[in-house]
């Protein structure tokens, strides 16, 4: 009986930690992914440098791009974005993103693949998820706003941004203002 009880405490420690590997990540797929995050970092640049070339240079003609604003579900397209962009930089100042900042849990901004999902795993880098917060100071009022901010980007084999979800409390940067103005 002892002999059992030793041998199924045996089984069960070795059962216990056996590891699940995930799909093989090639070397090819990580140099993809470090472009992506690359691209991202040009893109986020272009904000801070208030340069719509250099922000827009990331981009592919034919974006799809999903606003963080409600707008019935439509998708926008490349001029939409340009102008999102120009928008941005006429009414805040010093835009800067803080990859990783918000992340409850862990300090990475970048994610690739999937693991764990509803639909087929894989470990494509051409679909990326981005966490992190978005700071600025509102140009007419001098009101700093912040805002936590992720975003699901696709992009294309010349490695520019096919595709562009991004959620953030737009709202909620009105009301940041409006408090900065009622309290100063």
């Amino acid at each position: 009986m002892k002999k059992l009880l030793l041998i199924l405490g045996l089984f069960l420690v070795v059962s216990c930690t056996t590891t699940v590997q995930g799909p093989s990540v090639t070397e090819e797929q990580k140099a993809k992914f470090e472009q992506q995050i690359d691209a991202f970092e040009t893109f986020t640049t272009g904000f801070y440098n208030e340069d719509i070339d250099q922000l827009m240079s990331v981009v592919a003609d034919s974006v799809q791009w999903s606003p963080p604003q409600y707008n019935g579900g439509a998708l926008l397209g490349y001029e939409d974005f340009k102008a999102a962009g120009l928008y941005y930089f006429e009414n805040f100042d010093e835009i800067t993103f803080n990859p990783g900042e918000g992340l409850v849990g862990s300090d990475y901004a970048y994610w690739s693949g999937s693991l764990y999902s509803d639909g087929e795993t894989n470990t494509d880098p051409n679909v990326m998820r981005v966490y992190g917060t978005w700071k600025s100071t509102h140009t007419q009022t001098g009101a700093p706003v912040y805002n936590k901010w992720y975003g699901v980007i696709n992009f294309n084999e010349d490695n520019k941004i096919a595709t562009f979800s991004d959620w953030m409390d737009v709202n909620g940067m009105a009301v940041q203002i409006e408090n900065f103005v009622n309290n100063n």
